[in-house]
């Protein structure tokens, strides 16, 4: 009697990036074969890649990507939230510090109203 082939289960980022390529795909009224069509790929290679069951080589990506009319980026998952409030504050002054320095006119402003309305905002904790 043959062997079972082992099931080998994927890390949580291929199960995320699962969801966000189905979520994606479906938000734009394609079928997994029309998507498959466009990015030059099997029918079954996006059914795997929709159920978790393989991870896409960057190439592919930027064909996936390219055939749902989105940047690379949308197609990955958000990097984990940090656990604790200390944490996401040094995650959030990390990204002030390296966005401040190219930020230009019409950013400085959409920030300076974002960061009063929270200044004002009664939810803030101080």
């Amino acid at each position: 009697m043959p062997s079972k082939k082992p099931t080998i289960r994927q890390a949580d980022i291929v199960r995320a990036f699962a969801e966000r390529l189905r979520g994606t795909r479906q938000a734009r009224s394609m079928t997994q074969r029309d998507l498959a069509t466009k990015a030059d790929v099997t029918f079954s290679y996006i059914s795997r890649l929709e159920a978790g069951g393989a991870a896409p080589g960057i190439d592919l990506l930027e064909r996936l990507a390219k055939a749902l009319g989105v940047g690379i980026t949308e197609l990955l998952p958000m990097p984990a939230m940090p656990a604790t409030a200390a944490m996401r504050r040094d995650q959030v002054k990390g990204l002030f510090e390296v966005v401040l320095p190219k930020a230009g006119q019409e950013t400085l402003a959409m920030l300076e109203v974002l960061l009063a309305r929270l200044a004002e905002s009664p939810t803030v904790s101080r």
